[in-house]
């Protein structure tokens, strides 16, 4: 099995979209509750986050060369990319911020608010490169929508009855493949080639 410059950042960026929110969400509730040791572990967090991201954004920078895109797809591509180089300088700034102060204040709360807000909107970004423009994909046919439908509160039922659906064939799939030893073929692929 190997593995390719393009395919290193998507499994890098969760770490920065887990910690960031997470040492602000320490941040808080210990400005809440008055509890120190709630923002001290928010703010030993943030420089942790903050270096997650610019290791995240190192990989991504590197990704683009490896792919082929489409006008559209370049366009989504590049405010992914600088959206996320913005953000990698923001949570630099407020783990240099949090790293001063024994209590985050509340500008510092607001930028991470912020910060969030537009890292949650890059992510869905980098989710349309790969799901709707297929880029650093090989394509396999693309998407079938009735087992895909569109997340919208009017369809809710059907999301919800399709989400369910779809973890039982899954869960059924993985026990048969379980009871035939067939936890991880692809590791095994190269062995088969």
């Amino acid at each position: 099995m190997t593995l390719r410059i393009h395919e290193i950042h998507p499994s890098l960026v969760h770490f920065p979209l887990v910690l960031i929110p997470a040492s602000l969400l320490l941040d808080l509730i210990g400005r809440l509750t008055g509890k120190r040791s709630w923002m001290r572990a928010g703010a030993r967090m943030m420089p942790i986050a903050a270096a997650s991201g610019a290791v995240a954004a190192t990989a991504g920078l590197v990704a683009p060369g490896a792919v082929e895109v489409d006008r559209e797809a370049h366009e989504t591509l590049v405010t992914h990319r600088n959206l996320n180089l913005g953000l990698v300088a923001l949570t630099g700034v407020l783990a240099l911020m949090r790293a001063r102060s024994q209590t985050p204040s509340l500008g510092y709360l607001a930028a991470g608010v912020a910060g969030v807000v537009a890292m949650n909107y890059t992510a869905y970004l980098g989710g349309q490169l790969v799901y709707r423009h297929g880029v650093g994909v090989e394509k396999a046919g693309g998407v079938r929508p009735e087992r895909s439908p569109e997340v919208r509160w009017e369809n809710i039922r059907v999301v919800l009855a399709v989400t369910a659906d779809s973890g039982r064939e899954a869960l059924r799939h993985t026990a048969r493949g379980v009871g035939d030893a067939e936890i991880a073929p692809a590791l095994h692929r190269s062995e088969r080639q």
